[in-house]
Formats: C-alpha cells, structure tokens, sequence
C-alpha cells in the first residue's frame, strides 16, 4: 500500500516539499509595460482599485502559485525559466509573502479571516498615524466618479486631444504676452492686491483655491479617460485646510505608452494654465473692485502653488510622477529613500545591506541626492505652511493651534527617523556593526552639533515701519473731557505754546468745586477748634485741610491739562483717522466720534485719555519709525545701521541709521501697520476701533537722509537691521527664557 497519503508521513515531509496553499486570484488584470528596455508587469486589483508593479521574477512567481506546487518546485520552475536570476529559497519565501500582504493571491484553507482581520487593523493603524502624521494633507474616502467623467467627456475631453492641445497652448501663449506688456501694471497693483485681501476677504482666497484645485483634478481623470484609463475614485481633501478634491488616476500605470502617462500627471497644471490665462485677460480689462483683484489672485493660485507643490518633482504631486514616467524608474521615491537608508547603515554603522534583485544598480548616487533633496524640501514647505498658519492666527490668540500642528507635523518626523534606524538596528545581520564607524558616525554627529549650536554666526531681524514727518512730536489728550473750541486745522503753520484744543471736563470742575467747599467747612473747623482750645482736634482738621488741599491741586492739574497747546514749532498732521464705530458700540459710548479731532463734525465729542488729536511736524524731513519686538530691543542701540526696502519700491534698499529708541513699549500702533490691512504686525482690535499690539514693541527711529523719490508721509515697509553674531543655543535659550517663568 502507498504511504504517500499517511497524514503521520505527510507532517514530517520538509516545510518546502509542502504545496504552497496559495494561488493566483484569477481576476486580476495585468499589462506588460517596458522601462528602459526592461519589462515590468502591471497589476490591476479590481476589488480593492490597487495597482502594483512586478518585475519578472514577481510576475513568474505568481503565475507559478497555483495550491500544488512546493517551495522547492516553484524555485527550479523559476530557475527554468529564468536561468540567470539566482534567488535563495528565503527570497523566494519573501516574494510569496510580499505577493500574499498585496492581496494578488489567495488561498482555500480554513482560519484566513483572523489573519485578514489582524492585517485590517494593522492598516487602519497605519492610516491613522499617517493621518496624524500630515495634518496639512488630508483625504477622506471618496466616490466612483466613472459616470460624471463619461458625461464630461463629449464637453471637454477635445481639450486633451492634439487639436485642443495647440489651441490652449497658443491661448496660454498670448496671456503671457498680455501680463509682458502690462506688467508694469502688475507689479504696481500687487500692494494693493495685498491690502485688499487682508483677514476680511480671507474667505474669497480659500474659495478660489479650492475651486482651481477642484478643476485641476477633473482635469486628471477627464485626461485618464480620454486616453483610455478609468477613474475610480475621487474624494474630498483638505489641502493646508482649503478644501478641495483628489483623483485617483493610478489606471494609467496599465497604460504602455508613456507620454500619455506624462500627459495625465500633468493635465491638472494644464488646467490651471488655462484658468489663469483667462485670469490674466478678465484682469487685463476689469476696472479696479472685487472681479479685478480675484482674477489676480486666481493667477497667483494657479501660479505659485502650480510651481511650489504640483509642477515640483521633489514633493509627491504631478512632478514626481511625471519625471518617473520620462526616466522611466518606477516607485522612483521608494527606491531613493531605500538607497539612502542603506548607505547610511554601511558608511555609518558598518551594517551591510542584503542584496536586493529590484534595486537598481546603476546612478545609485543620484537617487541619493534626490532623496535628500526631496526630504530637505518637505521640511522647508512645513516649516513655511505652518509659520504661516501662526502669524494669521496669533492676532486671534489661536497660536496654540499652530504651534499644536507644529508638534504634530515634527514629530511625525522626528518618529520616522528613529523608526527607520530602529528597522536598521534590528534587521538580522552575521556580521557585527563596526564600532570604528560608529564612532566616527558619533564624532562627526557631535561636530556637527556643537557647531551648528555654538558657533556664532551673524544673524539680522526685521521690523515693519512707516514714514512720518522727521521728530514728528504727536499730541495726546492728557485728561479726557469734551472738546469745545478747535483753534488750528490741518496743514497750518503753529509756534510753542499756541493753543491746539480746549477740552472741558464737567465731572472734573465739580470735583474741584467740592474740594473748594470742602477746604472752606474744614478752615471752619480749625477756627472754632482753635477758639475752644481743642487743641487735638484741631491738629487733626489741620491734617484734613491738607489733604483737601492737595486733592485740589490734583484736580487743578488736571483741568490745566484741557487745555491742549502745540508742544513745538511746525506743522499741523492729522493724526490717523479713527473709524466709525458701529452703532451698538456708539450707544455705549459718550458722544462717539470717528475721523479726526481736527474736523469740524467731531466739535462736542467726548476725547478719551491718550486720544491722539494731532501732530506737529518741525521740518520737512522724513523719518521711519520702526516697530522692534521687546525680544530684539536690547541688540539695537542708537547708530545701528538699519537696511529698509519700502513695498512701493521694492526694487531698491535703502541705508539709515537709528536715531531715538522710546523708552516704554507702545500699547497701539498705525493701522497701515496691521496685518489686517496688509501689513504684518499682528494686533487686535479693542471697542474704540484702534489697532492693539499682540506683544510688546518699541518704537525705533531711522533719520531718511538719502533722496528717496516720492516719499511721502505714511508709506510703509520693512526694516532689516543686524544683531552681531550670536549662535544657534543663544537663540534656544532666549526663547526657553522668554517663554517659560520658573520660580522657586
């Protein structure tokens, strides 16, 4: 009798002789596809719309799977049909167990489904820290938009084919032409663009972006399905939090010729060229409003983010994707990243990395240099999108939410590094780490560090100013009080001393009124004291009247001080103009006024304590004040040598010198200044409509003694001036200093 059947034989048959209880799913579609002359296998997994990329050892081996065949069998099968690829019985275990977590085999026997449980949750784990990992990126599950494209097509999939390509392109073209020949006007429109889309008319940026991000990927499934791809999916994502779509167009990997893949990658940037050269001609012939500068600013989406992200290789958008395709280097990202980790483990740590078959072997080192890249400027975008996000929000003291999604983000980072060299350190090796390398790895990581932390390097810090008459001398409102009589107007010539304003304080005068009466009863008191011979309660009358006398004087002072007059010779400014205070607010306030104390109109209005009223010019020189932050005060002193670029003539720098620095940090600043009317200085503003500073500042200022063309008072721009030299833990010390108190 046979005793192949004995199932006491069967058990101790070696594990490689066994039939693999694995075979290939019969409803997987696969496209042989040439990169650089070497066939890959494209896979299409049309349950789960995954799509892979086999070598030919990764395609035979799976055809190869079919339940009956052993390791050992699959193994000489390979051999036979590829005699010159040498593979170990362990790397042909992997290949099965990669193919098997792809999900392009499947097997018959019992108890698959606590495996495929366990796999689940490990993916939705994976998805949940990726999720956590890139706050700036995020995609929800989206729809099968197969039927919305198939309607699109007859309507604009002409857009795609050769006829439609030469038209936009020349349309393209001529928009270009047209920014040429205006583009002095395009550069003098940009502050003003600047200014009008402040915090108010945020929401109109948002709106645009999202509605060109949303053309854009209509236009990558639209171009998949012109060239015979298919679109599955297309969803909702949160793009720096701008809402707007993606579509997932891997069915052009199934595609065999490469330009059409190229043309799907960049048939989002195509769209957006043509969005923004209709921009460029509606901005070209629209008056100044609402319709002019969001044509402008559909331009600048279409533009800068096409370049930033999109049009970028270095970031996993459009760019990547299309120079894979033109090299012809599949799972180009992938690749480099492996390389660099393995270089690192061997010149580093001495570990050597087990050959890999599907790693390329020649231009090892630019993959090297793309993958440094790449990771440098991922850091850089993050570092510029979330230091974006903290100077919009902090004028709303919602910086904890930036900071909250800088944490998040760095240590999402800071977590795959030490993951990555957590799987180098425990990867099975035979042979030892070097420890010559490791401590030269160490010495030159030290190096490095205490470089880059302690050696001084010349650092510089910017500050926003505005222009102002030179020694401008502002006049306050010292005691608060009606103003009844205005005896200068804007532009006329003053001396020291000419009266500017009366003030009247009704509360104040009877406040001294009753201090007169009060003094009268008490010199009462100490005569009839006296006369009595009470000598105790006279002294205590006399201590009384004292401070009668003195709350008098008080008072006295203060009803001097309504009388406001010019503290110097020169010419009168208005100061800035206050706006209309809304009419809830108005009710609640004594006599409200908007504009200036110098209009007729605000005659009889209620000044409050520190309302500026005006300011006097001595010269007809300029100045720039400058707002320093209280953390930068002490690295200025007067003479510092200060560089300012205006926004209005950007193309050129100008030199001064400090010439005052104020004592006490300033509580307001000019709204020109703000970031909510396109400058940068964060502020609030309080129930009187004036601009509040978020954190202190102190007013510097800079003598403009070079002939600067057009100068006028209230231009505004940014200053640069330098610190010394200072070193990197300076910096980190500062800030630990200035952030967190501790007190024993």
């Amino acid at each position: 009798m046979s005793i192949a059947g004995n199932p006491a034989q069967s058990s101790l048959t070696p594990s490689n002789r066994r039939p693999i209880p694995l075979q290939v799913r019969p409803d997987l579609r696969i496209e042989r596809i040439e990169y650089q002359g070497v066939a890959y296998w494209v896979v299409k997994e049309p349950v789960g719309l995954k799509y892979y990329r086999l070598q030919t050892e990764q395609y035979e081996v799976l055809h190869l799977l079919d339940g009956k065949r052993s390791l050992e069998e699959v193994r000489d099968e390979l051999l036979r049909i590829l005699p010159t690829v040498r593979l170990q019985m362990s790397d042909i275990q992997h290949l099965i167990t990669d193919l098997h977590e792809k999900g392009l085999v499947h097997s018959n026997r019992m108890g698959q489904g606590a495996a495929l449980l366990k796999q689940k949750k490990d993916n939705f784990r994976k998805k949940v820290w990726q999720t956590l990992r890139s706050l700036l990126y995020l995609r929800l599950p989206g729809w099968d938009p197969e039927r919305t494209l198939t309607f699109l097509d007859p309507l604009f999939g002409w857009l795609f084919r050769p006829v439609g390509l030469v038209l936009m392109t020349l349309f393209c073209v001529a928009s270009w032409v047209m920014l040429g020949t205006r583009f002095n006007d395009f550069t003098d429109q940009i502050p003003e663009f600047q200014q009008f889309f402040g915090w108010p008319n945020m929401a109109y940026l948002w709106v645009t972006l999202a509605c060109c991000k949303i053309l854009h990927e209509f236009g990558h499934g639209l171009s998949c399905k012109v060239y015979g791809g298919e679109c599955h999916e297309m969803g909702v994502m949160m793009l720096c939090f701008s809402p707007c779509l993606y579509c997932d167009v891997s069915d052009s990997w199934t595609l065999k010729n490469k330009w059409k893949r190229i043309m799907i990658g960049a048939a989002g940037m195509y769209i957006e060229a043509i969005i923004s050269g209709f921009a460029i001609f509606f901005w070209a012939y629209t008056e100044t409003g609402l319709m002019h500068h969001l044509c402008l600013n559909i331009f600048f989406v279409t533009s800068i983010t096409t370049v930033i992200f999109n049009a970028n290789p270095l970031m996993r958008f459009d760019g990547y994707y299309m120079l894979a395709d033109f090299l012809e280097i599949p799972n180009m990202r992938p690749k480099a990243d492996k390389l660099m980790r393995e270089n690192f483990a061997w010149y580093c740590l001495g570990i050597e990395a087990k050959p890999d078959p599907f790693m390329p072997e020649t231009g090892k080192f630019w993959f090297i240099v793309f993958a440094v890249t790449a990771n440098i400027y991922r850091i850089f975008v993050m570092v510029a999108i979330l230091t974006f996000f903290y100077t919009v929000l902090k004028p709303y003291d919602l910086q904890s939410l930036g900071i909250t999604m800088a944490a998040f983000s760095f240590a999402g980072i800071i977590y795959s590094m030490f993951h990555n060299l957590y799987q180098i350190l425990t990867a099975p090796r035979i042979e030892p780490m070097s420890r010559p390398k490791i401590i030269a790895t160490c010495t030159v990581l030290v190096t490095v560090l205490g470089v880059g932390l302690f050696v001084p390097i010349p650092w510089h810090v910017e500050a926003m100013f505005i222009v102002e008459p030179h020694d401008v001398q502002h006049v306050y409102s010292t005691t608060p009080g009606f103003l009844r009589e205005q005896y200068v107007a804007e532009g006329q010539r003053v001396q020291e001393g000419d009266p500017l304003f009366d003030l009247e304080n009704p509360e104040k005068d009877d406040k001294k009124r009753e201090m007169i009466v009060q003094g009268n009863v008490v010199m009462a008191e100490i005569r009839v004291h006296r006369a009595t011979g009470s000598i105790a309660e006279e002294e205590i009358a006399k201590e009384k009247l004292q401070t009668v006398k003195e709350q008098l004087a008080e008072y006295e002072h203060q009803l001097s001080q309504l009388k406001i007059d010019a503290p110097c010779n020169g010419v009168v400014i208005a100061p800035p103009s206050a706006p209309e205070p809304k009419s809830d607010e108005s009710r609640l306030q004594l006599a409200a006024w908007h504009g200036t104390p110098l209009l007729p109109r605000n005659r009889d209005s209620f000044l409050e304590e520190r309302a500026h009223v005006c300011s006097i010019a001595p010269d007809d020189k300029f100045q720039a004040t400058l707002l320093v932050d209280q953390k930068d005060r002490n690295d200025i002193d007067i003479g510092t040598a200060v560089e300012l670029k205006f926004d209005s003539l950007a193309a050129r720098t100008y030199v001064g010198k400090v010439e005052k620095i104020s004592d006490r940090h300033l509580e307001f600043v000019p709204q020109l200044l703000s970031n909510k009317l396109g400058g940068e200085v964060p502020t609030t503003t309080d129930e009187q409509g004036r601009e509040r500073l978020v954190s202190a500042a102190y007013q510097t200022t800079v003598l403009l003694e070079e002939d600067i063309p057009l100068l006028r008072s209230g231009m505004r721009g940014r200053a640069r001036f330098s610190i010394g030299h200072r070193s990197a833990w300076d910096w980190i010390w500062r800030y630990i200093k200035t952030t967190f108190h501790f007190r024993l």
